[in-house]
């Protein structure tokens, strides 16, 4: 598992409570990526939902990815088409956007 950083990222406030931010082309090095949000950095001190989708290096070795949280620290994941991790990552990027408060 490595961590991942963000080389692109966006913060929209909602009325009231909520933001989300918008995090592009995040580098894939490995099956298992993780990534911390600080309010510092990102505005955010509890996320509510993630939603990743892939935005670059599709292949049969790299196929699909889900995202999942624990307090601020989000977990990306990717497989492969038959299911097993993914383990070819030459050009794999993801889009990912953060729902919190």
């Amino acid at each position: 598992m490595a961590a991942i950083t963000n080389p692109e990222t966006k913060v929209t406030e909602f009325s009231g409570e909520y933001k989300m931010l918008s995090m592009y082309n995040l580098a894939m090095a490995s099956a298992s990526e993780t990534m911390t949000l600080t309010f510092a950095e990102n505005h955010i001190a509890e996320i509510q939902n993630v939603i990743v989708c892939m935005n670059g290096g599709q292949d049969a070795d790299f196929i699909a990815v889900r995202a999942t949280f624990s307090g601020l620290v989000i977990t990306i994941a990717a497989v492969q088409e038959d299911g097993a991790v993914a383990d070819e990552f030459t050009g794999t990027t993801v889009n990912l956007i953060v729902i919190g408060k």
